[in-house]
């Protein structure tokens, strides 16, 4: 009860707080740059039937960004995303990658947008399988595609709000897909 009641007037403060501000953030005299950080749950998840193998875990991630919008409707970003270790029964991995994306808008209202986005994420895991007499750990690394969409909510001219689903495809010898589920706050210059 309390949290409902806590979130519910979170909401209407920051409703009211963008009334005042009236954020508008499709007026572009100049590209401009921005940064944020984020914070969200990723789904990992592989099948390997040649080893009669699966794995299925969720953890959490974080992520931080620079990038330039150039106009209401072009964005290009460089991200870290830091995946948090997913385990097994007798696995973990962890997973950290560098990532470049186009992210293409379109404003619904002065302060709500919707984008998609994709780009290349360039990732190292570390994972371990855990034997009965010890274990062994290995690394690798490589390069993928990857998309994703989201809401952006200006709640002044220089501070957003993004809501986002990122969807990676590891292209390995056991084909990891990562789903992300993430929130952000970004500061725009």
């Amino acid at each position: 009860m309390i949290k409902t009641l806590s979130l519910s007037a979170i909401a209407l403060a920051t409703l009211g707080f963008n009334s005042a501000a009236h954020a508008d953030i499709s007026d572009f005299d100049s590209p401009r740059i921005y940064t944020g950080i984020g914070y969200g749950q990723y789904s990992f998840e592989f099948e390997d039937s040649d080893n009669d193998t699966d794995f299925d875990d969720d953890a959490q991630m974080l992520k931080g960004y620079i990038g330039t919008q150039f106009n209401e409707y072009l964005s290009l970003e460089l991200a870290y995303q830091n995946f948090d270790e997913v385990s097994d029964i007798d696995s973990k991995a962890e997973i950290d990658g560098v990532s470049l994306a186009a992210r293409l808008g379109y404003p619904i209202t002065e302060s709500f947008s919707v984008y998609a986005k994709g780009g290349w994420l360039e990732w190292d895991a570390d994972y371990t399988q855990d034997l009965p007499v010890g274990g062994v750990t290995a690394s690798t690394d490589g390069g993928d595609a990857f998309y994703g969409a989201g809401i952006e909510y200006a709640l002044t001219t220089n501070v957003q709000f993004r809501l986002e689903y990122e969807r990676y495809k590891l292209d390995d010898d056991i084909d990891p897909d990562m789903d992300v589920a993430s929130v952000s706050v970004q500061y725009m210059f």
